[in-house]
Parts: structure tokens; sequence; C-alpha cells
């Protein structure tokens, strides 16, 4: 995930999801993080709806709460980059 922040000049900012879940996956990697992807993805697929983000997660049993309760938490929610969509697709899929 650094290299993809870093292809596309997401800074590492402190706080933000994506340094949230990269901090979580260089932790602690767990099977959750294949279900964070996939919810990622049907967020950008959306438009940067977080219903379609929080939708998937919850099919999968992953609330918000416990997002917030891994050793690494993950408290924000993603930001939609409109013109970075289909890169981050791409190197997400």
């Amino acid at each position: 995930i650094l290299t993809i922040m870093q292809k596309f000049q997401l800074k590492k900012r402190k706080g933000d999801f994506m340094e949230q879940w990269h901090q979580k996956l260089h932790n602690n990697t767990t099977p959750d993080d294949i279900f964070i992807c996939e919810a990622y993805l049907s967020f950008l697929r959306s438009d940067g709806n977080l219903s379609a983000f929080y939708d998937h997660l919850g099919a999968q049993g992953i609330t918000r709460e416990r997002l917030q309760t891994f050793e690494r938490p993950i408290i924000q929610e993603p930001v939609f980059f409109p013109s970075i969509k289909h890169g981050l697709i791409n190197e997400f899929e």
C-alpha cells in the first residue's frame, strides 16, 4: 500500500484512512485486510459512496467498531480522489 500511496502522491498524512490501513498492514496483517481491500474497491467503483464501503465490510462481519479495535486501528473513513480513481482500482485489483 505504501508503494501505491507513493505512486499516486498520497502523502502519509498521520491519521488518514490510507495511512492507518498501511500501519495495520505493516504491523498486523490479517485475513480482514482482504475484505478491507474489497470494500475500498467498492468505495472507489461507487464514486466514493461510503455506504458501499461499509456494506461490503458488514457482509463480511466487519463493523466500524471492529476496524477501531485493531492493534493499529482504522478510525478514519476513506477519501475519494476522482482524478486517480481508475489508477487506484487498477493497483488494488
